[in-house]
């Protein structure tokens, strides 16, 4: 039994007529009886009571095409499944970010491609962005949310958005006075620090305030932004943060955007380069469409 002999059986099923059935599949006559007669041989059993002016259906072969219609709507299902994967329009992605991130850029792009995709399973996993890196290399991760400048010979991005620095902290420190906070406000002042030598928002901050002479008392401790404002709200430090990230942060910080800064931070939306997951074509597709 075969898919052939069961699209010749079917179709005369149907029509109960084999020369009609025979004109449907584009066969001539001879060929499509003696299909139907092997089909019966290899079942043991007559599928058909035929005479010259008249055909019906057995019993047999009443209960073979009930199978059959199952059969042929379960092919036409996994056909058009194959085809939604094909397009991306099914699937799962797995997108990482550090923990910030989720409040001001996920949920926008996320909302945007659900509407387009429902198909897509999403789903945010909260990593530092080294392990974020990590991942995507090793397939663990479809794409990641990263600070931005960030080259990698096996990355590609793409900017998501682009903020202001903030200084945020406790409610008790004396900088609760001052309304125009400035950069030279960080002189000499505790700011709670993220792990050196990785591709955080901290590469880019802690270079520009070096460079503008700013030199400021790390205090250690936190790995991600979570902690970061952790420690900040506890009166251990300032956190320096992305305006985006303002939304984040826990009862009892206080924010100042820092007037003479001229840093811009942004992050960004990373995928393995040459990605044949047409899935991430698709988010990447939607990020460059939207204005963020």
């Amino acid at each position: 039994m075969d898919l052939t002999k069961l699209r010749y059986f079917r179709t005369v099923a149907k029509t109960l007529h084999f020369r009609q059935a025979a004109a449907l599949l584009n066969v001539s006559q001879p060929p499509l009886s003696k299909s139907i007669k092997t089909l019966e041989d290899e079942l043991g059993t007559q599928l058909f009571l035929r005479t010259r002016r008249h055909v019906e259906l057995t019993p047999a072969g009443q209960a073979l095409l009930k199978r059959c219609e199952k059969i042929f709507q379960e092919l036409e299902d996994a056909q058009a499944e194959a085809k939604r994967y094909g397009r991306g329009e099914k699937g799962s992605l797995r997108i990482g970010c550090e923990d910030g991130t989720t409040f001001s850029v996920l949920p926008p792009v996320l909302q945007i491609f659900k509407e387009r995709y429902p198909g897509i399973s999403c789903s945010v996993v909260t990593q530092p962005v080294a392990q974020q890196i990590g991942a995507i290399q090793a397939g663990d991760l479809e794409a990641g949310i990263v600070p931005l400048p960030l080259t990698h010979p096996d990355l590609d991005v793409i900017r998501l958005q682009t903020c202001s620095l903030v200084a945020a902290f406790a409610e008790g420190l004396p900088l609760v006075s001052r309304t125009d906070f400035r950069l030279r406000d960080l002189l000499d002042q505790p700011v709670v620090g993220l792990p050196e030598n990785e591709e955080n928002l901290y590469s880019c901050i802690l270079p520009y305030l070096k460079k503008r002479r700013i030199s400021v008392k790390l205090v250690p401790g936190a790995f991600d932004i979570t902690t970061l404002l952790l420690m900040a709200a506890s009166g251990l430090g300032i956190a320096l943060i992305p305006c985006s990230y303002k939304d984040c942060g826990p009862r009892g910080l206080l924010y100042r955007e820092i007037a003479d800064s001229t840093l811009e931070l942004s992050v960004g939306l990373a995928w393995k380069k040459a990605t044949r997951n047409i899935a991430v074509r698709n988010l990447i597709r939607v990020v460059q469409e939207m204005d963020l």
